[in-house]
């Protein structure tokens, strides 16, 4: 399939030069913070590191932890915090010393060297109230490693949530953190090799050379010359070594006089004489014309063992790092490679001789081999490193990838003669991008794109349609009926045939065209590059008629139908918001129209103001809400023997000044969507919490039944702020019955359970509100903390018929089962509730007693209850 031409970017120079200037400020920052750490000023130093991080990455506050020896704590080191921060400026004790045990997934993600970066809400909850404390909305997590050992990491924490990084710089820090690690390692290690420099100069003396005569009984014949570290000649001359010099050259000198005097040629021995932090290079020669002796050539190579130590040590510490460092010629040849080069290729340590001499592209995939050979040249004429990344290839066949960091070696004269590079093993890394990257665009099950990879590609169509003066269509498919097939075979058979339909749409499609998942049952075709709509109609049939074909599930046959909706840009909308918006009300159309049917905007006229219309609706709620437009009315839940009223249920109701009333179910789906929810839940919480306080001082005693949404319950501190809520009317969360719908208590059912017992824990009565209607098993009621049930409604007003009783019947005698008292809803008329009330049903709600209805009303039928209706 060719590439798609909405792909291409026509922003590609401004995105290349602000990718451009991210590399420089990291590779900028590389070196100050590096140079910071270095810099030996102690804490100031560290500090001064912090801050260059934190001007590089613009986080709130930028802070170093380091292990403890036995791993199990890391401790915060050094910190830097952005003064215009709403972070607290008090960091709790947690954050100073942290347990990684209590933090399981942020220990394990830094554990396996991943970088961790999630916003709050992302995280579980051990992290959530972690952070929560001192107001922290992301966190990034880089961790440092040492030999893939993690002996701390860097935090960032933003105030924030939308402070999103992009992969590059995601990428950047992560080679900073490694940068980090790697100047803290040759800190410890320098501050070693500096303890051991410190005590050796304190003994080491002058480095001249210094030649004698010995006679073959070790007696000093002459001095030439002398040494700052030995005795002088006046002392020595005449004198047996052993009385004159130090023990440490007499042991070595004394046996080689005889050994150099047989052998008759010359002898060479070392001496070192720790004390005055001296080494010597001995060479006896002997004189064999006339009488027998030896001159012997003290030559002082302190400096050249110094040295050797010193190389001895960078070498080890090169070792002690993960990455392979490798010289090659200019052509590509290795010419020497650290022991982690044996690492990368699979090699034994004792196999590494056996890749030197042969060119580095032997081993690279041959994919990649044009990118290697473009950086090599690109190095002969540039003094600036070049990075890239490609598949090497190890020993047993097998790839991984490899991220390579090079730079030319050139002399005195600029030639280059060589090349050095730093290269390290980024399989994983490199694989947690791509999945990350699949996860960001694409759905997980069928495998096509997501609404924001539908973004991307609808905002390039829209403007190459501008440019080209072509049209773009776009249309919104629906699967009919597909919530009775999810009912009727299962999820996973619904799944099924989701990836089925996907399949099919797609063989209708051009392959400049995309179809995506906009989620559930619905997707979007989207036809870029249009000269003319002649052939929509056509295209539009055949996607219908591919829906249409036969699929078997679960050994039985199904033809789904699909509703479509298209629209066209220029000709039905300005944009590409209001070109979705324009197909999604026309497919609307289609399915109210009969379903298994495709309709086109342009027949439908007054589609658009009906479009308006519903956002100028949206526009009244935010304001209703914000303006206290909004109203609580009550419906009493009647206790089915005695009639009296056990609690009332806090209900949204919103006249609009320009619409009249407008039904909840209209207004209150619109604020989940819009992002209101909270807010709409806000005034409902405020206005009922005032009235109950009111009730309470009158002297009643009933219950405040209140809806929580999804959005609340997965709030951090929704338990914590609900209770202080309730404190500030002098309430105690036993006042309030929380209702929680059955599909949203069984969303993520293991973390809903958790805040659900949260809930109990505080002291909450639980509620299941339109049992039902979920999909929840008996295992998982048995689990919830939950007292009540309320049945749905739809159970109720199937009471006219044998089998809606029988299933009333089973619904009543489970709950009895599982010690939950039940609430039924809906009950119309006498009738009804004579019969819930012969089933054992404990509480009655329905217009038969009550509508919702104002604060008033609501307290008169608490004082009177309603027992004349039962």
């Amino acid at each position: 399939m060719a590439k798609p031409e909405w792909m291409a970017s026509d922003d590609s120079q401004f995105v290349a030069q602000r990718e451009l200037g991210l590399y420089h400020a990291y590779f900028d920052a590389f070196d100050s913070v590096v140079a910071r750490l270095l810099a030996r000023d102690g804490a100031s130093g560290v500090a001064d590191a912090m801050a260059a991080l934190a001007d590089v990455t613009r986080a709130s506050v930028v802070s170093l932890y380091l292990n403890v020896p036995d791993g199990s704590v890391a401790r915060m080191v050094a910190a830097w915090r952005d003064p215009a921060t709403r972070l607290a400026a008090v960091t709790p004790a947690p954050l100073k010393l942290f347990e990684y045990a209590n933090y399981p997934m942020l220990s394990d993600t830094l554990a396996v060297g991943m970088v961790l970066n999630k916003s709050l809400l992302e995280l579980p909850l051990a992290e959530q109230m972690l952070l929560a404390q001192i107001g922290a909305r992301r966190i990034l997590c880089i961790p440092l490693l040492n030999r893939g050992e993690l002996f701390g990491f860097l935090s960032f924490l933003d105030d924030d949530e939308r402070r999103e990084r992009s992969s590059t710089e995601l990428k950047l820090l992560s080679m900073l953190g490694n940068h980090v690690a790697q100047a803290l390692i040759r800190l410890h290690v320098e501050d070693d090799l500096l303890a051991n420099q410190q005590r050796l100069r304190a003994l080491v003396g002058a480095t001249e050379d210094m030649v004698f005569e010995l006679s073959p009984e070790g007696v000093v014949r002459q001095v030439w010359s002398g040494h700052p570290a030995l005795p002088s000649a006046e002392v020595i001359t005449g004198r047996p070594i052993a009385l004159v010099l130090p023990p440490e050259i007499v042991q070595v000198l004394a046996p080689a006089i005889p050994e150099a005097l047989a052998a008759k040629h010359s002898v060479t021995v070392q001496c070192a004489l720790p004390q005055r932090g001296v080494w010597l290079h001995l060479r006896l020669q002997p004189v064999t014309v006339g009488e027998p002796r030896v001159v012997v050539l003290v030559h002082d190579v302190t400096e050249l063992a110094q040295d050797a130590a010193r190389k001895k040590t960078m070498l080890d510490t090169l070792n002690l790092l993960e990455e392979a460092i490798v010289d090659m010629t200019p052509a590509g040849e290795l010419i020497e490679a650290t022991p982690a080069w044996a690492g990368l290729r699979g090699l034994e340590a004792r196999n590494l001789p056996q890749d030197m001499g042969k060119a580095l592209s032997t081993w690279v995939h041959p994919e990649d081999q044009p990118s290697m050979a473009d950086v090599l040249g690109r190095l002969l004429a540039s003094n600036e490193a070049s990075s890239l990344r490609v598949r090497l290839m190890q020993e047993k066949g097998e790839f991984l990838w490899v991220e390579a960091r090079l730079i030319a070696l050139r002399g005195p004269d600029g030639s280059c003669h060589g090349v050095r590079g730093v290269m390290r093993d980024v399989t994983v890394a490199h694989l947690n991008e791509q999945h990350i990257t699949q996860l960001a665009h694409y759905d997980n099950l069928t495998k096509l794109p997501n609404r924001l990879l539908l973004d991307q590609a609808l905002a390039h169509a829209v403007d190459r349609a501008r440019r080209d003066n072509t049209k773009v269509a776009l249309g919104f498919i629906d699967l009919d009926h597909f919530k009775q097939i999810n009912d009727a075979f299962g999820h996973k058979m619904g799944d099924e045939l989701l990836v089925n339909l996907a399949a099919r749409l797609k063989t209708v499609l051009r392959d400049n065209d995309l179809l995506a998942r906009w989620g559930g049952d619905e997707f979007v075709v989207l036809l870029p590059d249009l000269t003319d709509t002649a052939r929509l109609s056509d295209i539009a049939e055949r996607l219908r008629q591919a829906a249409r074909q036969g699929v078997v599930l679960d050994g039985m046959e199904a033809k789904p139908t699909i509703s479509v909706g298209f629209a066209v840009f220029p000709d039905n909308a300005e944009s590409g918001e209001e070109l979705l918006t324009a197909a999604d009300h026309t497919m609307y159309h289609a399915k109210n129209a009969g379903r298994n049917n495709a309709c086109f905007y342009s027949d439908i006229l007054h589609l658009k103001a009906l479009g308006r219309e519903h956002v100028a609706i949206q526009s009244r709620l935010s304001d209703a809400i914000r303006l206290g437009g909004l109203q609580v009315y009550y419906q009493p839940i009647v206790r089915a023997k005695g009639g009296d009223v056990y609690a009332i249920e806090a209900l949204a109701r919103w006249q609009d000044d320009k619409s009249g009333w407008i039904s909840p179910e209209l207004f209150i789906p619109m604020a989940e969507k819009v992002g209101l929810i909270q807010e709409l839940s806000e005034v409902v919480t405020h206005q009922a919490f005032c009235k109950l306080r009111e009730w309470r001082d009158a002297g009643l005693a009933q219950k405040l039944m209140l809806n929580v949404s999804r959005s609340q319950l997965f709030a951090p501190r929704f338990v914590s702020n609900l209770v202080d809520r309730l404190g500030e009317f002098k309430l105690r969360p036993s006042d309030v019955i929380i209702e929680i719908t059955e599909s949203v208590a069984l969303t993520d059912y293991s973390r809903q359970l958790k805040h659900l017992k949260l809930l109990g824990a505080a002291g909450f009565a639980l509620a299941i509100d339109d049992f039902g209607t979920g999909y929840s098993s008996l295992s998982q009621l048995h689990e919830m903390p939950a007292q009540l049930l309320k049945v749905d409604v739809s159970f109720t007003q199937r009471l006219h018929t044998d089998e809606g009783r029988r299933v009333m019947q089973a619904i009543v005698q489970l709950s009895h089962g599982l010690d939950l008292d039940i609430v039924v809803e809906g009950v119309e008329n006498l009738e009804t509730a004579r019969f819930l009330q012969g089933l054992g049903v404990q509480y009655l709600q329905g217009f038969h007693f009550s509508e919702p209805v104002p604060a008033g009303v609501a307290e008169l039928w608490m004082r009177l209850g309603l027992s004349g209706k039962i």
